[in-house]
């Protein structure tokens, strides 16, 4: 899905980063009084119009979708709607391990990503995944 948004082409003149142009900065002859303006206008409503689809918001239980290829074992740290972080694991697309109670949710990102850091590390280097089967 190509990106939305106002940018500037080598001419200075307002496009979408979509390849997006408006009609008005390919009139032929001199511009009218405030194209870059009505230009700039347009693009703003054409990345509104694209961006009107609907928004799905990220579960916590969701891998974290970085490209086409991802490296297993993994983890993601999450916000949780009551201010905590929330750590997930995962072995492969589908299959998330829960942590010990309490020990998934913790106060500060930087605590969240160290521990998941620390885990998924050890199993990396022993070249198992969170399983204990060979990776």
């Amino acid at each position: 899905m190509p990106k939305h948004l106002l940018v500037r082409n080598k001419h200075g003149e307002p496009v979408c980063a979509c390849g997006f142009r408006p009609e008005i900065l390919g009139a032929a002859g001199e511009k009218p009084v405030g194209a870059q303006w009505k230009a700039k206008a347009d693009v703003l409503n054409h990345v509104d119009t694209a961006r009107d689809l609907p928004e799905r918001k990220p579960n916590p239980s969701d891998p974290f979708d970085v490209g086409a290829e991802r490296v297993y074992p993994r983890a993601g740290v999450r916000r949780r709607p009551d201010g905590s972080w929330l750590l997930t694991l995962w072995d492969g697309p589908d299959i998330a391990h829960e942590l010990h109670e309490g020990s998934a949710e913790h106060t500060t990102r930087y605590n969240a990503f160290c521990t998941g850091q620390m885990i998924i590390d050890s199993h990396w280097r022993a070249g198992t995944r969170l399983n204990g089967l060979a990776a």
